[in-house]
């Protein structure tokens, strides 16, 4: 394995704004800082074998986080000491512990925190976190309990993914916005199906209903009542593709 060891540019750090690790062979691995760099916006180290990347939380310029499919452990800190930030994507790791605090982000669009070994609960009701732009939410395959966060006034939000988890329940809204919604394979109840499947007859989407997919199946989620069955075939009648149990 390689090992990064100093990063320190001909023009020095405060000249640099991007960092790109890329996908070497062999892969990177140990840890990274990128604390010297104070004007960095873009942090970019996908596909290797990194275990940490430090000194970057408290950067108020960042607006792109990628580093997924690395070896990233322990616990992610609060994001917002990153007011800038836009995209955070560290799927595929080995992190732990909650979801990050995410609160007053108002630029940020796109949070991917999949496959890892996350536990705890979501927060409840997205739209009290400040995340306006917010229109990817993944929190898909790690150990998350209790409820899927209220999607009610996310009105640029597109994307749930929460499935492989452990979720059992769901009672708020979502918006016409929402086109994919996966939470397959979690323990959701016959009352949490319904809540979902009546939610997207209440949103009422309309357009481009060839994207439009609803996935509640999978190992350990209930199938819906007969209300719920009403609700899932308005749906389908309206041109969503949906999969319950």
């Amino acid at each position: 394995m390689a090992t990064v060891i100093n990063l320190n540019p001909e023009d020095g750090p405060s000249a640099v704004t991007k960092i790109d690790c890329g996908t070497s062979s062999p892969k990177l691995s140990g840890t990274i800082d990128v604390s010297a760099f104070e004007n960095l916006e873009d942090l970019t180290c996908d596909g290797n074998d990194i275990t940490e990347i430090a000194g970057f939380y408290d950067n108020p310029n960042i607006k792109i986080v990628l580093a997924s499919q690395n070896k990233l452990t322990g616990t992610i800190p609060p994001l917002t000491g990153m007011p800038s930030l836009e995209r955070y994507w560290v799927m595929v790791n080995e992190h732990t512990g909650s979801f990050p605090n995410i609160n007053g982000l108002s630029k940020l669009g796109l949070i991917n925190v999949g496959d890892n070994n996350l536990t705890g609960t979501l927060p409840a009701d997205l739209q009290s976190l400040g995340v306006p732009n917010l229109f990817r939410f993944n929190v898909y395959t790690n150990s998350f309990t209790g409820a899927i966060p209220d999607c009610a006034g996310m009105t640029k939000l597109q994307y749930v993914l929460a499935d492989g988890n452990d979720l059992t329940d769901f009672t708020g809204g979502v918006e016409p916005s929402l086109y994919r919604f996966m939470a397959q394979g979690n323990n959701l109840t016959e009352t949490a199906v319904d809540n979902i499947l009546q939610a997207f007859v209440d949103a009422n989407r309309t357009t481009n209903m060839s994207i439009a997919v609803i996935n509640l199946g999978g190992s350990g989620n209930a199938p819906p009542s007969a209300a719920g069955i009403a609700s899932k075939n308005t749906l389908i009648g309206r041109g969503w593709s949906v999969t319950t149990n």
